[in-house]
């Protein structure tokens, strides 16, 4: 007795699949840190800016901050990292942004605000040492100077009348819900001049 054996189909002659799979890796991280009390001098922080600075387009950062505020000098390179770094990087506001960690958070690309949040905002706080006229000299370049930062980061998240008030010593205090409206009052205002450019 033969036995009977079906012939094989063809690859053209199979019932299609209902869908195809393909799979891609990619090379990709997503860094996490922790700003959680005061920040300190500009030393203490090299790991961390030199990992942002030197971060994938592909790579997430996410900065967590709970911080009363610190060293501005330290603040501003973080931002100018956040600025020159390829990736995006995200603030989450996840306790208080007080004096310098508002500055750090509003300098993001992307903000996470967590709920019963604050955030505080006020002028720049520090001795000029010197001759009478040296320290009258710096203290008008100090000033010119928070005023540019107040042009990049703080204005429209405040009203260009809130932040004036701000250099006239004037504290302003946030909480999350206020926090969440202004943030998406700036992104709307930054979308809006993008698109004037483009």
């Amino acid at each position: 007795m033969t036995d009977i054996i079906a012939p094989k189909l063809c690859d053209d002659e199979k019932e299609p699949s209902p869908f195809e799979y393909y799979e891609q890796t990619l090379s990709q991280k997503v860094h996490h840190f922790y700003l959680s009390g005061a920040i300190t001098e500009p030393c203490d922080y090299v790991k961390m800016i030199h990992t942002i600075h030197s971060a994938p387009p592909q790579d997430t950062i996410y900065i967590h901050i709970n911080t009363p505020g610190g060293y501005l000098h330290t603040g501003i390179q973080m931002v100018n990292a956040f600025r020159n770094s390829e990736a995006t990087v995200v603030c989450s506001l996840e306790g208080e942004a007080h004096s310098l960690g508002s500055l750090i958070f509003l300098a993001a690309d992307q903000f996470v605000v967590h709920d019963n949040t604050t955030m505080m905002i006020h002028n720049f706080s520090g001795g000029i040492y010197g001759k009478g006229k040296e320290a009258e000299m710096e203290m008008i370049a100090t000033l010119e100077w928070f005023s540019d930062i107040g042009d990049k980061y703080y204005i429209p998240f405040l009203t260009k009348a809130e932040f004036k008030a701000i250099i006239n010593d004037r504290d302003i205090w946030l909480h999350a819900a206020d926090i969440r409206v202004r943030l998406e009052r700036m992104v709307k205002a930054k979308e809006k001049e993008l698109k004037k450019k483009n």
